[in-house]
């Protein structure tokens, strides 16, 4: 842990310079390599009469003029610079300070004051803060790599696991194979469903349900799995 931090001034945690760069250039840039070097590739696999989808190396392939690649760079370039403000859009710029932790996704930013937060921890990729009864009190894609967040969270004394404490009270969920209650079944249910229809404000909506209720979920795939909240 670290040492009196109230003095300190809250540490922002974004991309690196060069992470920023990757994020930024990266996908246009792969749109653009794309839109040049697939039509000569693909008109070298026709020429050996490569066995699979061979048609669709001959359509590729019959892109040969400068004007006709040059649109091909136009369209996956833009479509390249489409996912970078997506990925910026998505991802989350964590500030950490000794009263507050402030997490801004866009356009929304949230702050949890720090008496609220019982466990930090890292599940995958995402950045996981849960209360001292283990509600979840944000999950997210972070900008900052683990290391650098770990390192800060840590020096500020909040309470950094290596992984999620609870991993090991997840149950697979299967409808009516449990002894749920009534209630918890029909959310799960319902979440199901959303899940199903690929609407993740209303599978968020329904894992507060979940909550209040006294029951965490968790996504493995199209798998729901659940555990009851644990107070620390």
């Amino acid at each position: 842990m670290g040492g009196d931090t109230s003095g300190r001034e809250p540490t922002v945690l974004a991309f690196s310079p060069a992470g920023r760069v990757l994020v930024l250039l990266g996908p246009a840039l792969a749109g653009v390599l794309v839109a040049v070097l697939a039509p000569i590739l693909a008109r070298w696999l026709a020429g050996v009469h490569f066995p699979v989808l061979g048609v669709v190396w001959r359509v590729a392939g019959a892109v040969d003029t400068w004007w006709e690649v040059a649109v091909q760079v136009l369209i996956l370039a833009v479509a390249g610079a489409l996912i970078s403000v997506e990925i910026v859009r998505r991802s989350t710029r964590v500030t950490v300070g000794a009263g507050e932790v402030r997490l801004r996704t866009g356009d929304r930013e949230v702050a949890v004051p720090r008496p609220q937060i019982d466990f930090v921890f890292m599940d995958g990729g995402f950045l996981v803060i849960l209360d001292r009864e283990s509600r979840r009190l944000f999950h997210g894609e972070p900008q900052a790599d683990s290391g650098p967040l770990q390192k800060t969270f840590m020096e500020y004394g909040y309470p950094w696991h290596d992984a999620d404490p609870f991993t090991g009270l997840y149950r697979p969920w299967t409808p009516g194979g449990e002894q749920l209650p009534v209630a918890v079944e029909a959310v799960l249910s319902a979440r199901a469903v959303a899940l199903r229809k690929k609407a993740p404000r209303e599978a968020a909506e329904l894992r507060d349900s979940l909550e209040k209720l006294g029951y965490a979920v968790r996504d493995d795939g199209d798998r729901q799995l659940w555990r009851p909240l644990v107070r620390s």
